[in-house]
């Protein structure tokens, strides 16, 4: 029996995983899912920072999706022996005949000095906790603090990055903030607490339409989003931030939304590779020199027409369709079926009631957009169960106040050994 090995619990992953066991025939082939979690987590880290989302919500068990139809396997993934076939985890060794690589990416700092040490990343159910466990610390801190430059530092809030996250963190940010300030923290005043977006470029949403891009930052400014283009970070010490131009500002904290780099499996990883560090595919998503490996999503560099494709959510989701065809064809000796991107558009969220929308060439924003983008995300979650959850979630979003629950989790014990 051929032996399957999916690598990454993500979208990509999973849907991959379950593609494949679904087309096989019983006894053909065992399928293995390895992730680091035992969960898939949707993208809604701006929701759970902004208190719009219960946290586990957000999340939907991998054992339960893949249950009867795939092997899961919980390790941290160490290298890829592509030449014994060999997947090393913390858990053991792993032998494929066919593999899928579905890493993703992961926060790219550009080697900005104090990023990596002092900076909040935004791009796991982890980091989306422990950033809101900080915005309700600086909160609590600040309202005890005279006034004074240390208080102000602690009351400003800069993300670096006007993409998508960056943008949608931004305006989540500020609405929580907001809300929770004016009615829970009497001894601050509103204008006290900055959300600040840093962009290196010359307008925020780059990959969208121009009209779309100013439509976004002039929302995000009602807010009272202080958006500063044409703005790169040069260094970060945990208080203060040194830009490109030589100026200074104070912050004592600082979200990274500013770039990608490749997972450090797929980065040693002895296969062909672009200049971005993504593995080079076919058309068929199939590694190049290498017959008995895909990838798929971020980690994948996929040329349609002459330009890699972007990491979107999108993109792995239509991506994981057409690699668990050709898995199955690649185990059966069957032809393989090329893969080509239909963009359907792109959504992003300004916050309550507001987004803005390219969907199909035609290009909207205001609330329209919104409902948009909150019922095409709420369909790409997987299970009835947590689609309710999330509908819930939203509704009472709308007529109650947004709770400031600071959760402090303990570091996990380590069973003893027996003697």
């Amino acid at each position: 029996m051929k032996r399957v090995v999916v690598l990454g619990g993500s979208f990509g992953g999973a849907f991959t995983a379950l593609g494949i066991a679904r087309r096989l025939r019983p006894g053909e082939a065992q399928v293995t899912l390895v992730a680091r979690e035992n969960y898939l987590f949707t993208p809604f880290c701006t929701e759970i920072i902004g208190g719009a989302m219960e946290v586990r919500h957000a999340t939907a068990p991998l054992r339960d999706m893949l249950a009867g139809r795939v092997r899961f396997l919980e390790a941290e993934i160490g290298r890829i022996d592509t030449a014994a076939r060999r997947v090393e985890t913390d858990a053991g060794p792993v032998d494929y005949d066919v593999l899928v690589v579905a890493l993703g990416r992961v926060t790219g700092t550009h080697g900005v000095p104090g990023v990596a040490e002092h900076a909040y990343f935004v791009r796991s159910l982890a980091d989306a906790i422990a950033f809101r466990n900080r915005i309700i610390d600086c909160l609590e801190q600040g309202s005890r603090m005279p006034k004074s430059p240390e208080r102000s530092a602690r009351l400003t809030f800069v993300i670096a990055g006007a993409g998508p996250t960056g943008v949608e963190l931004a305006c989540d940010m500020k609405d929580f903030v907001n809300e929770i300030v004016r009615e829970q923290y009497p001894d601050i005043a509103p204008l006290e607490v900055n959300v600040k977006l840093f962009e290196g470029g010359n307008r925020v949403l780059p990959s969208m339409d121009p009209r779309l891009s100013w439509f976004a930052e002039r929302r995000m400014k009602e807010k009272g989003v202080d958006v500063k283009l044409d703005t790169r970070i040069r260094g970060f010490s945990g208080h203060r931030i040194e830009l490109a131009d030589g100026s200074v500002q104070f912050a004592d904290t600082v979200a990274w939304a500013a770039g990608l780099a490749a997972n450090p499996v797929v980065a040693a990883l002895d296969v062909p590779k672009d200049a971005a560090g993504r593995i080079r595919v076919d058309d068929f998503l199939r590694v190049e020199k290498n017959d008995a490996i895909f990838a798929l999503g971020d980690c994948a560099g996929f040329v349609q027409d002459d330009s890699a494709l972007p990491p979107e959510g999108q993109v792995a989701m239509q991506q994981a369709g057409v690699a668990a065809r050709n898995v199955v064809a690649a185990v059966r000796g069957g032809l393989l079926h090329p893969f080509r991107f239909r963009r359907r558009g792109r959504l992003v969220s300004l916050g309550r009631r507001y987004a803005v929308c390219e969907f199909f060439g035609l290009r909207f924003w205001g609330f329209p957009a919104w409902w948009l983008w909150r019922t095409a995300y709420l369909f790409r979650l997987p299970g009835i169960r947590n689609r309710i959850r999330v509908m819930l979630d939203w509704t009472l979003d709308l007529f109650f106040r947004r709770e400031t629950i600071r959760i402090r989790y303990a570091p996990e014990r380590v069973p003893e050994k027996a003697d």
